[in-house]
């Protein structure tokens, strides 16, 4: 299996909270998911109208000794934005699948490699949300 090296960016995009660069964004979401040594990122997209939603990314450590809940990233409040995300995610993580899926993927930063679990779904049918379930390769 191959290993993706994911650029390390420490601050938030600037333009509309990272949604005008979406690959810039997920390479801060890696970023922040990359520091613990079991982590899960995940985000789901809802609303009642179904066009604006404050959508939060979460991260939950799963790393003994480390007691936080969940660590909240800022995102967009806008849909075809979150959307873009999830393709981006899709595109470069997880084998070109922007729509829906799952992909076992290596994730290399800081020369520490992490075994990632990918699950997609950016289709009206499933809904909008993903989660990536992160730990140091063995």
């Amino acid at each position: 299996m191959d290993t993706i090296i994911v650029p390390e960016v420490t601050q938030t995009p600037h333009q509309s909270i990272g949604m005008d660069n979406p690959a810039r964004f997920v390479d801060m979401l890696l970023t922040s998911l990359l520091v613990y040594d079991a982590a899960t990122l995940y985000a789901e997209f809802q609303a009642e109208d179904s066009t604006e939603a404050m959508i939060i990314w979460r991260i939950q450590p799963r790393d003994e000794g480390v007691y936080s809940r969940e660590i909240e990233i800022p995102s967009s409040s806008a849909k075809g934005s979150f959307r873009k995300v999830l393709a981006c995610f899709g595109q470069h993580c997880m084998g070109d699948q922007p729509y829906n899926g799952y992909a076992l993927r290596l994730l290399e930063q800081r020369g520490r490699v992490h075994r990632c679990h990918f699950y997609l779904s950016n289709s009206a049918g499933s809904g909008f949300w993903i989660r990536i379930y992160a730990a140091l390769a063995a």
